[in-house]
């Protein structure tokens, strides 16, 4: 029997309740159709769900039930239907809850008699709605199972919401009380915590209280009140209890020294004790009582209950910091915290708060030079002035700290009140030492935190830190780094952290070798080691995005021990399969002028006992140039032991013909850029350069190799010149050893 026959059996019974009830569950009918209405409340009438009724109430337009649905948030279910004011309000009205509202959790039938204005499968697709009925074929049954089964749905994603609601509320709770550093605040801070998660109104109160060992309960020191306590201006327990206006005394005071005594929460009608020991840190007790004027639920109870833990990690935690957090976590100059609590804060915050974070660092511009002029106790003043000015400016700010000598950071937690203008005016800053006003002139980076949710503390400021340097290095005062700059330095700092992970491994870099060929034979004559960086989940990260960072940091001089070491094992296993070759790889200037690394480059020839002329040692023109006095003592040293010198990159850097005459190398590479011009219009040149630098190789009896071909044209060029031994992709590209082994023997011997 369909619903709308059940009309004709009860038409009296037309008005539909509209209290609200919360012993019910409430479900709300959207209809203009008042006689279908009625069928509604006929066909739900007598329902119950988990032993409750149902109780219906009627809008006869969407506007209508938009002022319902936002004045009470207990409807469970909606029977909507479609066309009613306009012909599509009933799906207008379902993105209004949705979108505008947000309300997820309310179930949503849709019911229609024009089918055609709304198809099912659109409907279905388009908008959030969990069901779709036609009205002339839905049942009284399937309208009663539909609404139980909606209402279970509703009941079951509302406690999962009011759970979380909860729980949200601990985490808020606990993550601001454990910003708080000093007794006071931190005690405070907890009495609003705790009025908040269990809600103690006005007429309500808490009381927190230290005590001593070797002094009575009533002689506990008072440190914060709130609620009706907040009038007693109370130093001690016993004030409070004395006060004519408290009658609770003795109830209050037995429950106090019964959490006491069995060092437990204890809780009675209308009171809550709570007891918080740090004995085993400082020898102290805390307890905190509350007043609400009903009994506490028992959700509320396991509320408080688990913030308690929070509360006493809190306490703890506060002991344990100020026994140590002066020396690790603050700068004894200005009692400020210092770098390592700063990284230790940013570690503590969870994924959202840390994307809506501001990190400012302030850097104090000509600090060393003001030191030595001035002395250190002015520096030290105009640093703890300038401290001041920052604390009295910025007390949004969750932290001011010094991470440096010349440097302070500014952390703030949310983005909306970081004055960006404020902080700007910062570059140029007034401040007065011993009633003498100075200037302060500092360079500012302003840096969002959206992109670092993934990276250590400890690397976010040196993001930061390498952020400044970028702007004080452009000789700018302030930036405003965007989500892009910022992007591409934690992008860097990650392939650091990386690389540092790579160096330990004994197979993510290694070393590719491509050959160097004789043109008019087609033999091969020797080889180059490149060093290469394959990650474990198989990405490899070219030479040209992590050598520069490596020489920034000053890694470089360890992957160069490493391809020295990894040349050597090449030139044995070679040597094995009959390919004596020498092979070369490239030295920074740095690894060249390190003490030990001739010593390091003897010591692992001796160990492999390999011929020193098979190891060639290659340094870019430009540095073996600019280091020239330095650097050429240690090449004729090298060269006294048998080991070959190349001069990478020739003909693009600063050599000088004193120079090459008594350069201590044995070949010259001719720089690609110039082979490259004898496949281009610029050949005439390209000819002229590589004739040139073949000539100087000649005259001053140094090998020379062309390196870079890549086409039969170049080749054929080069040969023409003069040339007889170059290398590039037109012959290899470079090749893992095992590979090289095997296209090595194919070739010509």
């Amino acid at each position: 029997m369909s619903i709308r026959r059940l009309v004709e059996f009860d038409k009296a019974n037309s008005q539909i309740g509209q209290s609200h009830n919360q012993t019910c569950w409430t479900v709300l009918s959207v209809e203009d159709d008042t006689f279908y209405q009625q069928t509604l409340r006929l066909a739900l009438k007598g329902l119950q769900v988990n032993g409750k009724s149902v109780e219906l109430i009627s809008a006869s337009s969407a506007a209508e039930a938009s002022l319902i649905l936002s004045s009470r948030d207990d409807i469970s279910v909606i029977l909507l239907d479609v066309v009613m004011e306009t012909d599509d309000a009933g799906l207008r009205l379902v993105d209004t809850i949705r979108s505008i509202m947000g309300n997820n959790r309310v179930r949503i039938i849709l019911l229609t008699g024009q089918p055609g204005m709304a198809p099912h499968e659109d409907v279905m697709k388009q908008y959030d709605i969990d069901e779709y009925w036609i009205k002339t074929d839905t049942t009284e049954a399937q309208l009663r199972s539909s609404v139980t089964s909606n209402v279970r749905t509703w009941h079951y994603l509302t406690e999962l919401y009011n759970a979380k609601r909860s729980l949200q509320m601990l985490v808020d709770a606990s993550r601001v009380i454990t910003s708080k550093r000093d007794i006071k605040s931190f005690t405070r801070t907890v009495l609003s915590e705790i009025a908040k998660v269990i809600g103690v109104p006005s007429e309500g109160g808490i009381v927190c209280a230290h005590h001593s060992a070797n002094k009575s309960l009533k002689e506990s020191e008072v440190i914060a009140v709130s609620g009706r306590f907040q009038v007693h201006q109370a130093n001690l327990v016993q004030d409070i209890l004395e006060n004519p206006d408290f009658r609770e005394k003795s109830e209050v005071l037995s429950l106090l020294e019964k959490a006491m005594l069995s060092r437990e929460h204890c809780f009675s009608k209308g009171f809550s004790a709570l007891y918080f020991s740090t004995e085993d840190v400082d020898k102290r007790a805390y307890m905190i009582c509350v007043q609400t004027p009903n009994t506490l639920l028992p959700e509320h109870i396991t509320l408080l209950k688990v913030f308690c833990e929070n509360i006493h990690n809190g306490f703890k935690n506060l002991a344990l910091f100020n026994r140590l957090s002066q020396l690790a976590y603050y700068d004894l100059e200005l009692n400020a915290p210092n770098r390592n609590w700063l990284e230790r804060e940013i570690s503590q915050l969870d994924d959202e708060t840390l994307s809506n974070s501001t990190l400012v660092l302030v850097d104090v511009k000509n600090y060393a030079e003001t030191a030595v002029m001035l002395g250190k106790r002015y520096i030290r003043s105009l640093i703890h002035s300038f401290y001041e000015a920052l604390l009295s400016e910025f007390p949004h700010a969750s932290a001011i700290c010094r991470i440096d000598d010349n440097q302070l950071a500014l952390l703030f937690l949310d983005n909306g009140g970081v004055d960006s203008k404020k902080l700007a005016r910062l570059t140029e800053k007034k401040i007065v030492i011993d009633g003498v006003q100075h200037t302060v002139l500092s360079t500012v980076g302003e840096m969002s935190l959206k992109q670092s949710v993934d990276c250590e503390a400890s690397e976010i400021v040196t993001t930061a830190q390498i952020a400044v340097a970028s702007t004080r290095e452009k000789k700018l005062n302030y930036s405003n780094f965007d989500v892009k700059t910022t992007g591409e330095i934690a992008q860097r700092q990650l392939i650091l952290h990386e690389l540092y992970s790579a160096m330990t491994s004994t197979s993510e870099l290694d070393i590719a070798l491509q050959p160097k060929i004789n043109m008019k034979n087609g033999k091969l004559i020797g080889a180059e080691a490149l060093i290469r960086w394959l990650k474990p989940d198989g990405t490899a990260v070219p030479p040209v995005k992590f050598i520069p960072i490596a020489e920034a940091s000053g890694l470089i001089n360890k992957i160069d021990l490493i391809v020295l070491e990894k040349t050597i094992t090449a030139i044995e296993a070679l040597s094995q399969h009959g390919l004596s070759i020498p092979v070369s790889f490239n030295v920074t200037c740095g690894e060249l002028q390190n003490d030990g690394f001739v010593e390091e480059v003897v010591n692992s020839l001796n160990s492999s006992k390999i011929d020193p002329s098979l190891l060639e040692i290659e340094i870019t023109e430009t540095q073996a140039m600019e280091d020239y006095t330095i650097v050429n003592p240690i090449l004729k040293n090298l060269r006294q032991r048998g080991i070959k010198i190349s001069i990478d990159d020739f003909g693009t850097g600063y050599s000088s013909l004193a120079h090459i005459t008594d350069l201590a190398a044995t070949t010259l590479k001719l720089d690609k850029s110039f082979v490259s011009k004898l496949s281009g219009e610029d050949k005439e040149a390209g000819v002229a350069v590589c004739e040139m630098v073949l000539r100087l190789a000649n005259r001053f009896d140094f090998d020379v190799i062309a390196e870079g071909v890549e086409s039969e044209i170049e080749r054929l060029a080069l040969m023409d010149i003069g040339y007889e031994i170059a290398q590039g992709f037109y012959f290899a590209k470079p090749m893992a050893l095992p590979k090289f082994i095997d296209w090595a023997k194919k070739r010509p011997q």
